[in-house]
């Protein structure tokens, strides 16, 4: 092992451990903690300073420049959403369609569409608000539906796209304008990932109770029906996966160009948007403020996702990239055992610091110049990579993760049988996203 590699890998561990002991210690923001970290990374890897700074700067902006607009839109979008009652219509409809006998099914299914345009923290606390009226209804213990809906909301949040953590996963590995091909990936591969939740939610959720005993009253905006209330949701990310269909079909003409601009990610969020907003009624005065406060919870997860994105940026000005394209190429790194690494990073990135998001980022950084050189060259093949990622970036979600609280908090289960349960679920999930990718890659 050479002396510049041992001191990349040394700067590597020192700025990590860095970022999570200034995370969960000194109770510092994720947005300066990454920030330090970059900087310390730069320093121990040799890098001049107004180099760091450079790249810190580049990093920022290029990420932002890419997935600005469709992360605001989307949190717009997952607030008039909420805030107009049409996530409750769709809440019911999903319900009543499964049955009594199926509301487990029906909870990880409500999860995992609703995980696609809301983030997973905002879900459970305004889906959680069903679970005791439906354990009443069905007899399914509380523990299970809270289970279920927390780990459907988890799986689209960290594989599907346009939450932050795949985007920009996507983003980093060149697939920007190919975003179509990476939710339907993920979509394909939150599939298997749901049903883990839903299998061991079944299995798990009898072993303990729920301390939540208030009873849940329906919205009184019945007005909204069913598919006024889906269309919003559903729309973008049909328009975002028809404009892929030009090159899968050979489309050329006006038609190619139409569905190229309409599924650009923000103008479908944008229509997804304008879609929404019909669902506001004459009294909902405060809708400016709803859509303010969504800008300002965008704006936090931008300059996280940014600085993300300024880390990233540093690993790659370090040097690194050469050095491990040299072990991949020597040692045949390729293929599955490629995913595997790629896995391996996400996993251990988010069990040390909790956030799904950065994890995903900083390892995409990292190995977005190697995947070339271990074979992955087509842009399905390079959604797949972002599927393992993703995966691992589900592995595991324990006490430093804000997820993690928000599911105890607001489903009602100790810190310790949500460590017992919800944490080993989501491990599971995570080994079952990496399964998928790899029969993904395999047979694709």
């Amino acid at each position: 092992m050479t002396g510049e590699l041992i001191r990349l890998l040394a700067g590597l561990i020192v700025s990590i451990t860095a970022l999570v002991l200034l995370n969960r210690f000194a109770r510092l923001h994720a947005f300066f903690c990454l920030l330090i970290a970059a900087f310390i990374l730069g320093v121990i890897t040799g890098i001049p300073f107004a180099k760091i700074i450079e790249a810190m700067q580049a990093g920022f902006g290029s990420l932002l420049g890419q997935i600005g607009f469709v992360v605001a839109l989307g949190s717009c979008l997952g607030v008039l959403m909420e805030k107009t009652g049409a996530m409750h219509v769709i809440a019911r409809k999903i319900l009543s369609t499964f049955g009594e006998r199926r509301s487990l099914l029906a909870m990880t299914s409500l999860g995992l569409l609703v995980g696609i345009p809301v983030f997973c923290d905002s879900g459970f606390i305004i889906l959680s608000r069903l679970v005791p009226t439906i354990a009443t209804q069905s007899g399914i213990p509380a523990t299970s539906l809270s289970l279920a809906l927390s780990t459907g909301l988890y799986t689209t949040h960290s594989l599907v796209p346009p939450t932050p953590g795949p985007l920009a996963a996507a983003v980093n590995v060149g697939l920007g304008e190919h975003m179509g091909t990476v939710i339907l990936i993920g979509l394909i591969g939150s599939l298997p990932v749901g049903l883990t939740g839903y299998f061991f939610a079944k299995r798990f959720g009898a072993r303990f109770t729920s301390t939540v005993n208030e009873t849940y009253r329906p919205s009184s905006q019945t007005h909204i029906s069913a598919w006024s209330a889906f269309l919003p949701l559903v729309a973008p990310i049909l328009l975002i996966t028809m404009a892929t269909f030009p090159k899968l079909f050979g489309l050329s003409g006006i038609i190619a160009e139409v569905l190229g601009v309409i599924g650009q990610p923000f103008i479908a969020l944008a229509i997804g948007l304008l879609l929404a907003i019909p669902l506001l009624r004459s009294k909902d005065m405060t809708w400016p403020e709803w859509v303010s406060a969504a800008l300002m919870d965008a704006g936090i997860i931008l300059l996280i996702t940014g600085a993300g994105g300024a880390f990233g940026s540093v690993i790659r000005q370090s040097g690194l990239e050469s050095i491990l394209k040299d072990i991949f190429t020597n040692y045949h790194l390729t293929g599955v055992v490629f995913l595997c690494f790629a896995f391996l990073i996400a996993a251990l990135l988010k069990t040390a610091q909790g956030s799904t998001t950065s994890s995903m980022i900083i390892t995409t950084s990292l190995i977005a110049p190697l995947a070339v050189a271990a074979g992955f060259e087509g842009t399905v093949d390079l959604a797949t990579l972002v599927l393992a990622v993703g995966s691992g970036g589900m592995c595991v979600s324990h006490a430093n993760d804000s997820y993690f609280w928000v599911v105890t908090q607001f489903g009602g289960i100790t810190a310790g049988d949500a460590l017992k349960n919800y944490t080993r679920i989501t491990f599971f999930q995570g080994l079952a996203g990496l399964l998928t990718s790899i029969l993904l890659f395999v047979l694709w």
